[in-house]
């Protein structure tokens, strides 16, 4: 592809993780941060944990349902830029980050736990909001929220980066060496 080449691929894929996080990042929904902090008593922490369940499960997404193993490397950088503003402003914000983007980047790998995914990062949103135990329908709900985040930050992934299509005549399992 030669270096001209590459360097115009590159840039294309950071346009595209930027605007991929413009859809996915905005603020939390009012009812979102009403529901948490209703919970918690504290408005500002609970809009800040769905701050970053919104960032986690974007780059879980971007991870986990890319077409394309560099579009989570991209995105990742992107949103690096953004945390490194933060955390200009204040440091404890981006070491926050950094602690909760690993609880749900680990609560998501986890193996051999009978609950769902949804309902594991549902409550690691709870407990980074300061529910450490919540009621079965309070963790529904975090669950929910999950759910739907991940369904939009999947749809905003294939209206950035495109989906996967092959011809009607060519059968999946023909693509493999």
């Amino acid at each position: 592809m030669g270096f001209i080449g590459e360097w115009r691929a590159s840039r294309a894929r950071r346009r595209r993780a930027k605007g991929y996080l413009h859809d996915v990042l905005g603020s939390p929904e009012t009812t979102d941060i009403e529901w948490l902090s209703g919970i918690t008593g504290d408005v500002a922490r609970a809009e800040r944990e769905l701050v970053f369940a919104r960032r986690a499960l974007a780059l879980i997404v971007a991870e986990r349902d890319a077409l394309d193993d560099r579009t989570a490397s991209e995105v990742a950088h992107v949103l690096a830029a953004v945390i490194e503003t933060e955390a200009r402003e204040s440091a404890a914000n981006g070491a926050e980050w950094t602690a909760r983007r690993r609880t749900y980047t680990a609560a998501m790998a986890a193996r051999g736990n009978i609950e769902a995914p949804a309902t594991r990062l549902g409550r690691v949103l709870l407990e980074g909001a300061g529910v450490a135990r919540p009621t079965g329908e309070v963790l529904e709900r975090a669950a929910q929220f999950v759910l739907s985040t991940r369904t939009k930050a999947n749809e905003a992934l294939r209206a950035v980066f495109g989906v996967a299509s092959l011809p009607e005549d060519v059968r999946p399992s023909a693509m493999r060496p």
